[in-house]
């Protein structure tokens, strides 16, 4: 486990600029995992924020013989919002896409549509420069996708998933017959879809059936680190009640009051990391891969076997997690109990 630990508040912080040199580290990287090769197209859906990142990216493609293609819009508004429609059918049409952008495209229709045409490609949600350079890219992806299988092996045979942490974290749903989701790092096969730099398995449960309570003490994507103020949310019968806490908590539920829809209140995933290499506290992505840590999706959860549609997808991150499937515990602290 990784024992450096950034006290970062502000959710969008970006530790200084990088170089190109630096950051084409992990753009290369990036590049194996994706199994990037002569002759292929890569779309890079990108918005304002993050255009440096994606030069890194087009650079590395360019490296191993790809054609790169960066699309730039503005940034939208919230995570898991839907991207304009030339998006989408330029999602359908590239061999590979990456998503380094400021708000999540993970949940969308453009990265559905490419998945169910047998295209690959990665989410980048929140990514700094310094991401990669350091910190989850300096992991064993092969090892990590090795340790999601042997999970996710079990969790397919598993009807419930249990969660619990020290600081009161203890979350149930029923998952039976629900596809998991290898996010693993490694996106070489047609029809795979990654989180790089991050690396976890998730699942949605049925809806209606997750109950108890999530103390986010990581972080809270659209707010920020929480280590030191953290949101608990109450579910009850599969949907969000009540968010607790202080002044992250009440910017949480603002944000997801805004959007003035019910369904942005779903229970939608149960997030697993699985990399060791991650830093606590320093980037959206590393908080959802880091082993060790889990994270409670809150909105859509269509683009992972559910069948919610929300305007919005939102992780709450928390650490020192205990993982049960079916009464049995198999991940402790991020140690494998199989």
């Amino acid at each position: 486990m990784s024992s450096k630990e950034w006290p970062i508040s502000y959710w969008h912080y970006v530790p200084g600029p990088s170089s190109p040199l630096q950051m084409m580290r992990g753009a290369i990287k990036c590049m194996d995992c994706g199994g990037v090769g002569e002759g292929e197209t890569v779309l890079i859906s990108t918005d304002s924020n993050k255009i440096r990142i994606a030069e890194a990216l087009a650079g590395a493609a360019y490296a191993v013989g790809a054609t790169p293609i960066i699309i730039i819009i503005p940034p939208v508004k919230t995570h898991g919002e839907q991207l304009p429609e030339p998006i989408v059918a330029a999602f359908r049409e590239a061999d590979v896409f990456l998503q380094p952008s400021t708000w999540s495209q993970t949940h969308t229709k453009a990265r559905v549509e490419a998945i169910k045409a047998g295209k690959r490609g990665s989410t980048m949600c929140e990514i700094t420069e310094d991401a990669l350079c350091v910190g989850a890219i300096e992991a064993d992806y092969e090892a990590c996708d090795q340790l999601g299988r042997r999970l996710g092996e079990v969790l397919t045979r598993s009807s419930e998933v249990r969660i619990t942490t020290p600081a009161g974290t203890d979350i149930r749903g029923y998952v039976k017959d629900r596809p998991v989701q290898y996010e693993t790092g490694l996106f070489r096969e047609p029809g795979q879809f990654a989180a790089f730099p991050d690396s976890e398995i998730n699942i949605s449960p049925v809806e209606g059936s997750a109950a108890g309570q999530v103390v986010g003490d990581v972080s809270v994507m659209s707010i920020g680190t929480t280590m030191h103020d953290p949101v608990t949310l109450i579910v009850k019968e599969g949907r969000v009640v009540d968010v607790q806490g202080g002044p992250s908590a009440l910017r949480f539920r603002l944000v997801l009051d805004s959007l003035e829809n019910e369904k942005a209140f779903n229970y939608a995933e149960f997030g697993i990391g699985l990399n060791p290499c991650a830093r606590l506290g320093a980037t959206n992505l590393e908080d959802l891969g880091r082993l060790g840590n889990c994270h409670a999706g809150i909105g859509s959860n269509f683009a992972i076997g559910g069948n919610i549609l929300a305007p919005n997808h939102h992780d709450v991150n928390y650490k020192d997690a205990s993982v049960y499937f079916d009464d049995k515990l198999v991940l402790e602290n991020g140690r494998c109990m199989l």
